[in-house]
């Protein structure tokens, strides 16, 4: 098994401290009209709470207009300024390391102290959830509420949907789940199977109703419904289409209030891609009508269509900066423990805080701001980007929850080669040489402060391990344990490049593209590249030339950039890529979806092809994860792609909150936000 190989304290031990440039989501009391998120009462909700209105604190104001016009004027400078440029030489990349910093903290330590299951042992827990009270969340305000935008960012910035509307499944969330191992539980289904390989039946709930507004008036929802909204995901251009690939029909019977999905071969990833947040159950009518739902304005909503879902949450408002939404009193999920009506909070609001920073450029305030509003209490919950911080928060509010949190599997930087059938990085001793050439214990240490591991760029959550307490493994991989092309050995590397051709006389050329714009610290963690082009130009010496590609500004999007790489034979170039987050639900996203084939023109192998069906197709929870072992291996044989490291998250809270964040899945508010259905907070 894999827990024989795994040595986490070799690596735990080491320092840290957590990494920069680290976007924060935080959460505070739902105030008065005068400040965004002004807190009086703890968030308790009282009736004079109650009282207020719940309306964006800049909507309709001057001070609204004037925002509007700024970011307008913002956009309208931009667009001016994307003028083609000359493009340039590549450039030797003039880098130094990060410096190593004095203060540190056992990661062993850590982890254990502030593990997943000391949430369920927080003061207050025993008295169990109270209702009322309300949330400002900070997060995206410009955002579609229509499940049927062909916009929406599936995989990249998340969506809020699930607030409104309701899934088949979903994935569970609070401080009582194992923070390790995602499961998934139904939503609208009551159950679910696979009565045979290529048929899932869902049984639908029947104690569901529409919203009581016209069309719907309160009509309980049926089977029909569901299979609409997911026949359109399946045979339109919408980004939920891809989960859809095998199914062949949707048939479904309201009598007996079931779906079934046949499918043309076994897929056993088809629920976990389901609970993914743009898989939710839309209004039938809006669904008869594409025309009537393809109509949006600035703030991403429909001028013509009014948000109506069965979820735990109906939207009130939306501006350009923000958001409010209210309880829907038809929800009807009830909590298993208590037996009390979901959701447990009267109200949300959300949005960036566009008054203390009107940019378009930067959503979020600065961290300085962040942190004030923290320590000034408010914010609820939040992210935090070191150590110091999560020790500095604990002094001030001895009671505040806290966790290290796992990375979110494959959500490390990434450098990708080119092409790997011809030119240079087709002998896989240059890549095997580059790869070892890349101290990963060191990005580790200098970047993120010990805060990160090396990773693979695979769900680590679906690989058995017998000593992890939910029988699958928990975070970290060490170099040792991800073989010797991982393993930092450049006398190794040397061997391999001078075996492939490569000298001071003959050096490999390297045009790096490092992302955003000119600089080498854009896009990815800053730092992390730059220390592995630092060690190749170290250790490799005269044998490598490593060279910048610069951009050049274009109106041409290139994977929703506004930049256009300047072209350099594919088979001399490496890009520097941070992955868009992932819901990681299931690991076909990192395996097929990443490495296959049909969807990775440049790296092609059948084996790991056959290998990515394989797993695709096998329900066998025990036997996928051994096919998913398999694929890793391969994948690391191969080092087609040379993943780096994948950072921790710290996360705080106030001691009077429950059931928010806290986990890979749960930490990025848009990836799940149901959890929200069950969040609650005890008055102080």
């Amino acid at each position: 098994m894999v827990a024989s190989k795994i040595n986490r304290r070799q690596l735990l031990t080491r320092a840290w401290r957590a990494g920069v440039g680290v976007g924060a989501l935080a959460l505070a009391g739902c105030g008065g009209p005068e400040t965004y998120n002004t807190r009086t009462d703890g968030g308790g909700g009282d009736e004079e709470e109650d009282s207020v209105p719940l309306a964006s604190p800049l909507a309709g104001s001057a001070e609204e207009q004037e925002t509007q016009e700024t970011m307008e004027g913002e956009v309208q400078e931009e667009q001016e300024q994307q003028q083609v440029r000359p493009a340039r030489e590549p450039i030797t990349i003039p880098i130094r390391e990060p410096l190593i910093p004095d203060d540190v903290v056992d990661p062993l330590v850590w982890r254990e102290r502030y593990h997943w299951r000391e949430l369920a042992k927080l003061p207050g827990q025993q008295a169990g959830p109270i209702r009322g009270g309300g949330l400002f969340l900070h997060a995206p305000a410009q955002i579609s509420w229509t499940p049927f935008d062909p916009q929406q960012q599936a995989g990249s910035v998340g969506t809020f949907l699930p607030l409104v509307y309701s899934q088949l499944v979903v994935m569970a969330a609070g401080d009582h789940q194992d923070a390790h191992r995602g499961e998934i539980e139904g939503d609208l289904a009551a159950s679910w199977e696979f009565p045979e390989p290529t048929s899932l039946v869902f049984n639908i709930r029947e104690d569901v109703r529409w919203p009581e507004s016209e069309p719907l008036n309160g009509r309980e929802l049926t089977a029909s419904d569901v299979q609409i909204s997911h026949d359109l995901f399946r045979s339109s251009a919408l980004p939920q289409r891809s989960a859809y690939g095998a199914v062949e029909r949707i048939d479904a019977d309201d009598g007996e209030m079931t779906v079934t999905f046949q499918l043309s071969e076994p897929t056993s990833y088809l629920p976990a891609q389901m609970t993914g947040p743009l898989h939710v159950i839309g209004p039938p009518h809006q669904i008869d009508d594409p025309g009537e739902a393809a109509v949006y304005d600035r703030t991403g909503i429909s001028r013509s269509v009014t948000p109506e879902g069965t979820g735990p949450y109906r939207l009130e408002y939306t501006s350009p900066v923000s958001w409010g939404a209210v309880r829907n009193p038809l929800y009807f999920k009830r909590d298993q423990t208590t037996g009390q009506r979901l959701p447990y909070y009267d109200r949300l609001r959300g949005g960036v805080l566009m008054s203390k920073r009107p940019s378009t450029s930067s959503l979020l305030a600065p961290r300085f701001e962040i942190w004030q509003d923290w320590i000034d209490r408010r914010f609820d919950v939040l992210e935090l980007v070191e150590p110091s911080e999560l020790e500095q928060s604990l002094s001030l509010f001895p009671n505040a929850a806290a966790q290290v949190v796992a990375p979110t599997p494959g959500q490390g930087s990434v450098l990708t080669f080119r092409g790997i059938r011809d030119g240079p990085f087709a002998d896989v001793r240059v890549r095997h040489a580059l790869s070892a050439t890349i101290d990963r214990v060191r990005i580790a240490e200098r970047v993120h402060r010990g805060l990160a591991a090396p990773d693979c760029g695979h769900d680590w959550t679906h690989i058995a391990d017998d000593s992890s307490s939910s029988g699958f493994r928990e975070w970290p991989w060490t170099p040792e344990e991800l073989g010797d092309p991982y393993t930092f050995n450049p006398v190794r590397a040397r061997a391999l490049l001078g075996a492939a051709g490569y000298s001071a006389e003959q050096p490999l050329a390297i045009y790096l593209d490092a992302g955003g714009g000119n600089e080498l610290f854009g896009f990815i963690a800053p730092g992390e590249v730059a220390t592995a082009a630092h060690q190749w130009q170290t250790h490799l010496g005269a044998a490598v030339e490593v060279k910048l590609l610069p951009r050049i500004h274009s109106t041409v999007q290139e994977r929703g950039s506004q930049f256009s790489i300047q072209q350099v034979s594919d088979d001399a170039r490496i890009l520097a890529a941070a992955f868009p987050p992932r819901y990681a639900a299931d690991p076909d996203d990192l395996t097929y979806g990443r490495l296959h084939s049909s969807v990775n023109p440049f790296l092609q192998d059948a084996e790991l092809d056959e290998l990515c069906e394989q797993q695709r197709r096998e329900l066998d929870p025990v036997q996928r994860s051994e096919l998913l072992e398999r694929i890793r291996k391969r994948d690391l044989e191969l080092s087609g792609r040379l993943p780096l490291v994948n950072r921790y998250g710290l996360f705080a809270r106030q001691g009077n909150v429950f059931n928010v964040g806290g986990t890979h899945i749960a930490h990025s508010f848009d990836l799940n936000p149901k959890q929200f259905e069950q969040a609650w907070q005890l008055p102080e």
